[in-house]
């Protein structure tokens, strides 16, 4: 669903990290971390292509983030997501809570 139906998800999620406090950084301002700049992305990428070349790097990290930086994992958190909810749908089906034909919470 995320490949087919998400396209500007995507987009975003290709340059949208996030510290190990999890604050968000990103690159489109569109969806910028609160409180983000253009300058504290700026800083993200000398810090990120310094960082790939030599982890011990000198560059400091953005002002008011903390290393080490990640990428969200959106198809499997999507699929754990799926998972907990069928989960909680299956259970209230078996207790009688809800009717999967007619869509809708069983009268008595």
């Amino acid at each position: 669903m995320y490949r087919a139906r998400f396209p500007i998800m995507q987009d975003f999620d290709r340059v949208t990290w996030f510290d190990a406090e999890e604050r968000k950084i990103a690159g489109d301002r569109y969806t910028y971390g609160f409180g983000q700049t253009k300058d504290h992305w700026t800083q993200f990428e000398e810090y990120r292509e310094a960082f790939e070349k030599d982890p011990d790097t000198d560059i400091p990290v953005p002002d008011g983030y903390t290393a080490p930086f990640y990428k969200a994992k959106r198809e499997r958190e999507m699929r754990q997501a799926h998972a907990y909810f069928k989960q909680r749908l299956d259970e209230a089906v078996a207790k009688g809570l809800w009717d999967p034909e007619k869509m809708e919470v069983p009268t008595p």
